[in-house]
This record gives structure tokens, C-alpha cells and sequence, in this order.
């Protein structure tokens, strides 16, 4: 109870946080409004005269746009473990009396809650006058996509502590390593294009990847494009691959933070 007293806590400090000390968080949501408004202007102009041709409905891929942006921060997940190396405020985070995945996992819930209720709760609510019919597939394939989703922030993490662990490991540049796995990640994940859509056979390939467990798995499950049972199978292997790295990589590289985090 005192640790999920404590996750609360820190959870409340950042959702206030990421309002009070980002007057301009209301300039990001316009820029996601216009950036999911002309994604699918232009799904609709690639797939609106494809009809039989097309291996995945329109209609399918408008919703598929649309969930995407909606669950946008649980889908290209990213902690502010990166902020505190930069900062030089890691070895603090270490002085507390709280798990390090949990201190920053609760922060980042935070700004989820902040988001969800400013921004992903209108837009998924506004769904009819973009022309987009939000409702998942099927009552199956909804109840499948919320365990899928837990799936992909698990795995999601995961991946952030690893690049996190590298950067440290590396003695990168903080951000190089943060730009670099994110543009990796969207291109490989499916959060942008489905990968049933990518020629040559590539999506099948690329599905197998620990990147497809992030957007692609839930999304297409949440659609019904996409075989639930393997997907959410593949997720639960590669969280378990995943967190023993990640583990490990922060055990080896643990002494090497007060020096590079400041």
C-alpha cells in the first residue's frame, strides 16, 4: 500500500506538473489535431480509389489513424529518464525510496492522465466529424485490445530503460540515443503505417520484431486486421526477453551513472 501510495503521489506531481509548467502544451494538441487531420485526408486519397486492391479496408485504416494518435503516449511510450540524464538530476532518483522503473513509470502516468482527458478523450469522442468510425471490430476484439495495449507499455518501458542503459553504456549524447530508437521505433512499429500495408512481404516480417509488439499488435487487433492470439503471444515473449535485458544492462552499467548523469 505505501508503494502504491507513493506511485499516486509522484503520478499527481506530474500530471500537475506537465500542465503548470507547460504553457504551451495546448499548441502541441493543435499540432496532433492537424498532424491526425491530414494523415487521414491522406489515407484517404492512397486507399480511396484502391477499393478490392487494397489488402486493408479503408474504413479500417481511417480507425486504425485515429487510435493511433488517440493512444498516441501509450503507443510510442517514453519515460523522462532521458530528461533526467540530461538534467543531471538521475542520481537523485536513486536517493529515493522508491524502485527506479516505478519513479518513472508513475511520472509518465502523469502526463498520460493530463493528456487523455485534454486531448485523447475529444478526439476519440470526435471521431464522427472527422468521418471515422471509432468502435473496434468486434466486443471480443476491444476486451483483446485493452490486454494488448498492457502488453505494449510493458514492452514499451522495457525498451526505454534498455536505450536508457546504452546510453549510459555508450557514453552517447542523450538525445542522439532518444532520436534514434524513436525514429526506429515508428518506422518499425506500425504506429504510422499498418504493416499489412507495406509491399513486398515486409510487414510479415517486420511483425515478428519486438517494434510490432508496441503499435501494431494492439491496433490491429483493436481493428481486426490482425490474428489476436499470435500477436498478444509474440508481446508476452518479447516482455519477457526484454526485462531481463533491460535488468541486466542497468546491473552492468549502474556504477557508471553519477558520472554521466552529473
Amino acid at each position: 500500500m505505501l508503494a502504491l501510495r507513493q506511485a499516486l503521489a509522484t503520478a499527481r506531481l506530474a500530471a500537475l506538473g506537465g500542465v503548470l509548467e507547460s504553457p504551451v502544451f495546448l499548441l502541441d494538441y493543435g499540432l496532433r489535431l492537424l498532424r491526425v487531420a491530414v494523415l487521414l485526408a491522406l489515407w484517404r486519397i492512397v486507399l480511396g480509389g484502391a477499393g478490392a486492391a487494397s489488402p486493408v479496408a479503408l474504413g479500417a485504416v481511417l480507425t486504425y489513424a485515429l487510435l493511433a494518435e488517440v493512444f498516441a503516449d501509450q503507443l510510442s511510450l517514453r519515460t523522462t529518464i532521458a530528461d533526467a540524464f540530461w538534467q543531471g538530476t538521475i542520481t537523485q532518483h536513486f536517493l529515493r525510496p522508491m524502485a527506479l522503473v516505478t519513479q518513472f513509470a508513475s511520472e509518465m502516468f502523469g502526463g498520460w492522465i493530463v493528456n487523455f482527458a485534454l486531448f485523447s478523450l475529444p478526439l476519440l469522442l470526435a471521431a464522427s466529424l472527422f468521418g471515422v468510425d471509432p468502435r473496434p471490430a468486434s466486443a471480443a476484439s476491444a476486451l483483446l485490445f485493452a490486454t494488448s495495449l498492457a502488453l505494449a507499455i510493458s514492452v514499451g518501458l522495457a525498451f526505454d530503460f534498455i536505450v536508457a542503459a546504452l546510453t549510459v553504456a555508450l557514453e552517447q549524447p542523450v538525445w542522439l540515443m532518444q532520436w534514434v530508437s524513436q525514429a526506429v521505433a515508428v518506422v518499425l512499429s506500425g504506429a504510422v503505417i499498418p504493416l499489412a500495408l507495406l509491399p513486398w512481404g515486409l510487414g510479415d516480417v517486420i511483425a515478428w520484431l519486438p517494434f510490432a509488439s508496441l503499435a501494431w499488435a494492439p491496433l490491429a487487433i483493436y481493428t481486426g486486421i490482425g490474428e489476436a492470439p499470435r500477436l498478444i503471444a509474440l508481446q508476452i515473449a518479447w516482455a519477457f526477453v526484454l526485462w531481463p535485458l533491460a535488468g541486466w544492462l542497468w546491473r552492468a552499467n549502474r556504477e557508471k551513472v553519477v558520472g554521466f548523469g552529473g
